[in-house]
């Protein structure tokens, strides 16, 4: 499957040589712009030592082929998915602790700390239905499917970064 990839020493990343969208697989990519670039890790030394904990990792880059239809999709999603879960996190929040504590220095800190826990958490579900609802794969499920992907995968690499 590397045979549909170049290495681009300037920057550092594996780019597909394969034209074909992989989010909608109608249209085909017009810029090495329009990708995805998702980053894999593999775990190359871990030590847990008692008071010493540290981890070694290797790092790549690839990029899905991706239209420009299907990245303005992706960021518009997001864009609209982070607005409304701020916006709902807020409203709720805001109500509950007028309702609850009054208002007082306490309660703003506090509703800001859940404005942002609400956000972090309500914003990636709502990313994922608006992008399903466009009838495409998110940035995550598309990288999933890219063969490349999946064998790297497969072979020990994964999408989170290890933490000692």
């Amino acid at each position: 499957m590397i045979e549909n990839y170049t290495f681009n020493e300037y920057e550092k990343r594996f780019e597909p040589l394969e034209k074909e969208c992989t989010y909608c697989g109608e249209a085909k990519m017009e810029s090495m712009d329009d990708c995805c670039f998702v980053a894999l890790y593999a775990t190359n030394d871990r030590t847990n030592l008692i008071v010493y904990r540290s981890v070694k990792y290797s790092a790549i880059t690839i990029g899905v082929p991706r239209c420009s239809s299907c990245k303005k999709i992706h960021i518009s999603t997001q864009s609209k998915a982070n607005w409304v879960s701020l916006g709902i996190s807020a409203s709720v929040l805001i109500f509950i602790i007028y309702l609850f504590f009054g208002f007082n220095p306490f309660s703003i800190v506090f509703g800001l700390f859940g404005i942002f826990i609400g956000a972090v958490l309500i914003a990636p579900k709502l990313t994922e239905t608006y992008t399903n609802n466009n009838g495409i794969y998110t940035m995550k499920d598309g990288a999933e499917t890219n063969q490349f992907v999946n064998d790297l995968v497969t072979a020990g690499w994964s999408f989170t970064k290890p933490s000692a």
